[in-house]
């Protein structure tokens, strides 16, 4: 059996200009997470990015820890099939119309809108981004403007299958990429239903680590949004 690990890139800088960027802690957990893999004499035969900052400086430093200790992770390749889904277009086209037709968007928005610029201005992104995005995936507005769900899964795993078809039997493969598609790696391995799906990418931690067995069409859930890496409560988060 080869073993495939997605990677959730660390910290970014949420409701920051530059949300691709990671933020000091962020950055830390990924040198973390590098320094356990030394510790623990984790090794790959082959690593994978999806082509956003915060995917593949969660692997640079990583990586850099790794080599503290001499230990060495192999070059990534970078796919663009193992990016996240289009969150960010889905609420720039979408966000307005539906609030205009839609109550429960409406007055969401406007608790953000009134909230900007306040310690509640998070929370109130996040519930309004997850009503958007829920009424997205079951496919309640017309979104043939952006990327669709579907579309979003048909994507990710075309790069999953790229990624398993690297190497040799018993190889071991890290993917540093995002939430969405770790919930999709899921959906494959335990057949859930879109809006689970959904559900379960809101859980991934960052740097969190999702195992899984492959061996030709087998796909097998091994061990789910784990961080020994990350020992104090103050380093573990979802946003």
């Amino acid at each position: 059996m080869s073993t495939l690990t997605l990677i959730r890139h660390a910290q970014a800088s949420f409701l920051e200009e530059d949300y691709d960027r990671l933020s000091p802690l962020g950055e830390r957990q990924a040198s973390l997470l590098g320094e356990y893999w030394a510790k623990t004499g984790a090794g790959f035969n082959a690593v994978f990015c999806g082509p956003r900052k915060r995917h593949i400086r969660t692997f640079e430093l990583a990586a850099a820890a790794c080599r503290e200790s001499a230990v060495r992770l192999p070059e990534p390749v970078i796919l663009q099939e193992l990016d996240e889904y289009r969150a960010d277009e889905v609420m720039r086209v979408y966000l307005e119309p539906l609030a205009g037709t839609h109550g429960h968007i409406r007055a969401l928005n406007e608790d953000y809108r009134r909230a900007k610029g306040t310690p509640d201005a998070a929370r109130y992104i996040e519930l309004l981004f997850r009503a958007v995005t829920t009424m997205w995936v079951g496919g309640e507005f017309d979104s043939s403007k952006v990327e669709d769900w579907e579309r979003f899964c048909r994507r990710v795993r075309t790069g999953l299958a790229q990624t398993r078809n690297h190497g040799a039997k018993g190889a071991s493969i890290a993917v540093f990429t995002s939430a969405g598609p770790t919930a999709v790696a899921m959906q494959a391995a335990l057949k859930l239903a879109p809006q689970a799906t959904l559900e379960l990418s809101w859980l991934v931690r960052n740097s969190a680590c999702s195992t899984f067995l492959f061996s030709g069409d087998r796909f097998s859930l091994w061990s789910f949004n784990e961080v020994p890496h990350l020992q104090e409560p103050a380093l573990v988060t979802y946003r």
